[in-house]
């Protein structure tokens, strides 16, 4: 069974390492949704400007909270992006 067929899985929870931290969080999302669907970034169906604003959740994560969690729609998935500490960013996608 796919992760696409069963609704609760989750597909990809990562903490970037050190060197993807710098990295914007909205990319990160990006690249992860589109590694759930199995493709391009740029063939997702779906843009994320669309879904949320890249620019305001990439200034949340910079500014660094132990209580951030923003949770959104994309791409026919659920994105959810916390602060796991200092240079450390977790996306988690479920669909």
């Amino acid at each position: 069974m796919s992760a696409r067929d069963d609704p609760q899985a989750v597909i990809e929870r990562t903490s970037p390492p050190r060197a993807d931290a710098d990295r914007p969080a909205s990319e990160r999302v990006v690249e992860r949704v589109a590694a759930a669907e199995g493709s391009d970034p740029a063939r997702l169906e779906g843009r994320l400007y669309d879904a949320v604003d890249a620019d305001g959740l990439d200034a949340l994560v910079d500014r660094g909270s132990s209580d951030l969690a923003v949770e959104f729609a994309f791409s026919g998935y659920t994105v959810v992006v916390e602060d796991d500490g200092p240079g450390s960013v977790s996306v988690e996608v479920t669909e």
